[in-house]
């Protein structure tokens, strides 16, 4: 079986809340779900709430609709995000899980936990990074704001690197601002500006905008690669996965500069007739 079949279940909205009557056409109706996916993915993205954003993007990136070009991008950034974030939570508590050796249990425990999600993000983006030949040629559109999160390394992960045990609340708020740190990351290179937020906030700014797809492709084949630790021999240690990944890495890089690298753009601008 393909490491790529394993596949979380986008959560399913009924066709009723999307306000389509029976009497509705065919287009008109995938119009309007397209419109109600879109302005949830928004909402949602807004919120923070990067799991439901990655639900509404997702049933938005599979056929031709008037986002698909849009959610593509947006999709894979917040995939990748997570990935890396749930990856990072899992690191640091088996590191705490070396230091408190009356707590081991527990702390291995939380590493799993966040290594099995971890696994199913990294599946959603290796999935669907190869949905980017499916954007036309030239530039990439990015339509999406700079998310929460801040610049800076989530202060409550060196306790528990540290062998602290975290109250529940600490503990949540660990996984949420590593999270909103880990996306932030993501969408900052996505943009191509990789860790400075500030030049990101600079070119998201003026949303809808475009990156190359050299650009692009660069942060996506990182954000793969960074995935791909996951399954290395002291982590999940699945080393098909791990080949898979960066297999697919590989080729992400060469599909983005077969199609799209900046020389090829100003080259195609510069062969166009003045107006």
């Amino acid at each position: 079986m393909s490491v790529f079949t394993t596949r979380l279940a986008a959560v399913l909205i009924p066709v009723a809340a999307l306000g389509i009557t029976s009497c509705s056409g065919p287009a008109t109706s995938s119009s309007v779900r397209a419109d109600f996916y879109w302005s949830a993915a928004r909402e949602t993205y807004a919120l923070g709430d990067y799991t439901k954003t990655a639900d509404h993007l997702e049933q938005l990136i599979g056929d031709d609709n008037p986002y698909t070009a849009r959610a593509i991008p947006w999709y894979l950034a917040v995939t990748g995000g997570m990935a890396n974030g749930y990856r990072e939570l899992a690191d640091q508590y088996a590191a705490g899980a070396r230091r408190n050796k009356s707590e081991t249990a527990a702390f291995r425990a939380k590493a799993a936990a966040y290594r099995t999600m971890a696994n199913q993000w990294a599946m959603r983006l290796a999935q669907n990074a190869d949905k980017l030949k499916d954007i036309p040629l030239g530039p990439l559109p990015l339509d999406f704001a700079l998310p929460k999160g801040s610049a800076g390394e989530p202060e409550l992960l060196s306790p528990i690197a540290n062998g602290r045990e975290l109250d529940a609340a600490d503990a949540e708020t660990a996984e949420v601002v590593t999270l909103q740190h880990a996306v932030l990351m993501a969408v900052c290179a996505a943009a191509g500006a990789p860790q400075d937020v500030a030049k990101a906030e600079e070119v998201l700014g003026r949303v809808p905008t475009e990156v190359t797809r050299a650009t692009f492709g660069k942060a996506l084949a990182g954000m793969l690669e960074d995935a791909s630790r996951l399954y290395g021999r002291n982590q999940l240690d699945e080393p098909q996965k791990l080949a898979a990944l960066r297999e697919r890495a590989d080729l992400v890089r060469k599909e983005a500069a077969r199609v799209g690298s900046a020389r090829v753009i100003e080259a195609a601008r510069a062969a166009r007739p003045n107006p």
